[in-house]
């Protein structure tokens, strides 16, 4: 039995993880494309749902430095404070 809970652990915790990232990840690509198009509103929004993404690692998992670094560029060009 003891020897079966920690890979389930260890099973458990990996898709948070990687769901954070890429959750703030799909995000900033969405925001991307609308800011390429021209729709600043709709960008800013995205960058929003990814520092909502990055700043609640109990909901979706820790997120990568890098990838905090990124939303902070995101949140300066919307004038949005992360």
């Amino acid at each position: 039995m003891k020897r079966l809970l920690l890979p389930l652990l260890a099973v458990l915790a990996l898709p948070t993880a990687v769901n954070a990232n890429t959750h703030v990840n799909d995000s900033l690509n969405a925001a991307d494309m609308n800011f390429n198009v021209g729709n600043k509103d709709m960008a800013c929004t995205m960058v929003s749902m990814a520092i909502l993404a990055a700043n609640s690692p109990e909901i979706y998992g820790t997120t990568s430095s890098s990838l905090k670094r990124e939303v902070k560029n995101y949140a300066n060009r919307c004038d949005l404070r992360f």
